[in-house]
């Protein structure tokens, strides 16, 4: 599918791609060309709001009609922001499966310090989204347990809300319904599929559906729930997080997955972080500050817990009412369950 990205550009008169350092060298070697195929802009990593400006006037002075997007998640955020200012096309070639950032019609922004900003909604999608498994697995497996973390939280965000809501339509029963199947794939098959990779059987069916699962299965369930199905405990607190020095270093799908079980303690469900736990240990994904890297002091706690519990975060769609001191008291009690 990669290699064939020039015949999805057949309508268009002058594309321009944006990549970034790190996902244009292995989309050359694995497409065997020693340059791109339009002009290639370079993002700067940050998915802020003035990176996309920066690169729509870049686009817009080589009269682009169209943008290429070659990347992983944060790219693919900033090309959608990109597309909108210019009011033109998208097409995205994901080169990592960290989240469904490729297939979703929204943007996660943050400022220059890497944290959070807030998740503009475009007012259309891309019209192609190409997805090689293959180049994906090619990254390798600590790449794709970054969106495991991400997409098993589709289940456990979105079903409390919709557990709690009267009047669900058949969309967001579909919503629900394809997180559930996504939680129990996810824990079936995620560890043969990382071993897939692992021994470099990139084109392994294991692999090829844990892909597809992150980008493609997981957008369903906010594409077919909308806002109750986009977000809730556990990204707030993730919000929350990349406001504490140096979570930057983690990735947002680690983030998430730890958040998850900060979001179950606070509900009161115990009994199913125990029984996430060595599920996180086999595939390697985070529950306890120190894995993160991260300083586990009081102030920190409470710029996370202010944060995710605010007036206005979704947090209160899973919990109505949550505190600050119940986030606070949730990851503490976290570190002494990991």
């Amino acid at each position: 599918m990669a290699t064939i990205v020039p015949s999805y550009l057949e309508d268009y008169v002058h594309p321009v791609i944006i990549t970034s350092e790190l996902s244009a060298q292995p989309f050359l070697d694995y497409t065997g060309s020693s340059e791109f195929f339009a002009p290639a802009l370079r993002y700067d990593g940050s998915s802020s709001e003035r990176n996309a400006r920066e690169l729509a006037e870049q686009a817009r002075a080589l009269d682009a009609d169209v943008i290429v997007a070659i990347g992983a998640g944060k790219l693919a955020d900033t090309a959608k922001n990109v597309a909108e200012i210019l009011d033109l096309d998208l097409i995205i070639v994901p080169t990592l499966a960290c989240a469904c950032a490729a297939y979703s019609p929204y943007s996660v922004d943050y400022d220059d310090e890497h944290r959070f900003l807030g998740v503009p909604v475009h007012p259309r999608n891309s019209i192609a989204l190409l997805v090689d498994s293959s180049l994906i697995a090619r990254a390798g497996a600590d790449k794709l347990v970054g969106g495991i973390g991400d997409t098993i939280a589709k289940w456990y965000e979105s079903a409390p809300v919709f557990d709690q809501a009267s009047d669900l339509t058949v969309f967001d029963r579909l919503a629900y319904h394809s997180a559930h199947l996504i939680h129990d794939m996810l824990l079936e098959e995620s560890e043969p599929a990382l071993e897939a990779v692992r021994a470099g059987d990139y084109d392994n069916e294991l692999v090829r559906t844990l892909i597809n699962t992150i980008i493609g299965l997981a957008g369903t369930v906010g594409g077919f729930g909308g806002v109750r199905a986009r977000e809730s405990g556990a990204h707030s607190v993730h919000d929350g997080l990349t406001h504490v020095a140096g979570s930057a270093a983690t990735m947002h799908g680690e983030k998430v997955a730890y958040s998850v079980l900060v979001q179950l303690l606070v509900e009161g469900k115990e009994s199913e972080v125990q029984a996430l736990l060595p599920f996180y240990a086999t595939i390697g994904l985070p529950h306890s500050w120190r894995q993160m890297n991260l300083e586990f002091t009081d102030g920190n706690l409470q710029t996370v817990a202010d944060f995710a519990a605010a007036p206005d975060s979704p947090f209160h769609a899973a919990v109505p009412g949550v505190t600050p001191a119940q986030i606070i008291e949730a990851m503490r009690t976290l570190e002494t369950l990991a």
